[in-house]
């Protein structure tokens, strides 16, 4: 998250809304102001976010002794955890508050009250959050079981992961009797560690929920020909089947095209199938079920 921007509060009196946009501020929320800044201006996925996190920023910097805490998708958007499309919010931002706490009254804020004693698990650039699976479970009530591999798979990423496997279910042992548990354990049946993305995930429900069997995530290939190892996203070892979802990102790309080009060559070699996924399949998935159910028939004899 783009964390480059200033804040300032009109109250402090140096910012005002008569000078703000000759000193190169514009207003986020009344009385909030951030600094404009070119970053990210090229991409407007980038520059969304930008714009969302300097309104969380502008919403806690008003009420520093509020005793405010993040909720769930504004805390796992800030976490950098990739929710499924229907759960996200980047207009609101939602924050958790006391019975006691005076409750803030701006537009796009969405107060949600607890009356048990909750922890700051860390803060980020300055915003308090609880532990990653105290939001996991603040999403149950809206989210399905697979919504909820979707989000928990994105705590235990191959790169930079927020938590392991084990520290995810010592948590929800610890929250037990909690709303949202019972969800989280079925979803929890589902959760793989080490997946890239929420697409390699959603890619691997869809086989299951068809009645494949679940394939195996990160799978390790040795190419004798080629002299190295490489990982699958996810596959079958005993049918030497890999499926690998293809998000396009190196498009244009001549270097990284000739890179997989080769790759893909190696696991061939070495006996293997690749069936590639893209998000437009994954919108009907019929084509791409048929053809990872007929590899494993061909190359074992069974579905």
């Amino acid at each position: 998250m783009d964390t480059t921007h200033n804040i300032e509060l009109a109250r402090d009196g140096r910012i005002t809304c008569q000078n703000y946009g000759r000193l190169g501020y514009r207003r986020v929320i009344r009385g909030v102001y951030a600094q404009v800044s070119n970053h990210a201006q090229s991409d407007p996925w980038a520059a969304q976010r930008a714009l969302w996190f300097d309104k969380v920023r502008s919403v806690m910097a008003l009420h520093p002794d509020e005793g405010f805490i993040l909720y769930g998708p504004t805390a796992l958007q800030v976490l950098g955890v990739q929710l499924p499309e229907r759960l996200q919010d980047w207009t609101k931002v939602h924050v958790l508050v006391t019975d006691q706490t005076r409750r803030p009254h701006i537009q796009g804020v969405i107060a949600h009250c607890v009356t048990r004693r909750v922890t700051v698990w860390r803060a980020i650039d300055g915003l308090p959050i609880l532990h990653p699976v105290d939001h996991w479970l603040q999403m149950a009530s809206g989210a399905s079981v697979n919504e909820m591999v979707e989000i928990g798979d994105g705590f235990m990423r191959r790169r930079n992961p927020l938590l392991t496997l084990q520290q995810l279910q010592d948590r929800l042992s610890q929250l037990k009797g909690t709303q949202g548990v019972r969800l989280a354990l079925q979803a929890l049946k589902l959760v793989r560690p080490e997946t890239e993305s929420l697409y390699e995930t959603r890619t691997r429900l869809v086989l299951f929920d068809a009645g494949l069997p679940m394939p195996a995530v990160n799978v390790a290939v040795w190419c004798p020909i080629a002299g190295q190892w490489y990982h699958a996203d996810m596959g079958y070892e005993k049918a030497r089947t890999a499926v690998e979802f293809d998000g396009l990102v190196h498009v244009g790309d001549r270097r990284q095209m000739g890179i997989d080009v080769r790759r893909r060559r190696d696991f061939q070699d070495a006996g293997w199938m690749i069936i590639t996924v893209t998000a437009e399949q994954l919108r009907r998935p019929a084509d791409f079920i048929r053809s990872v159910e007929t590899a494993l028939i061909m190359r074992t004899g069974r579905s």
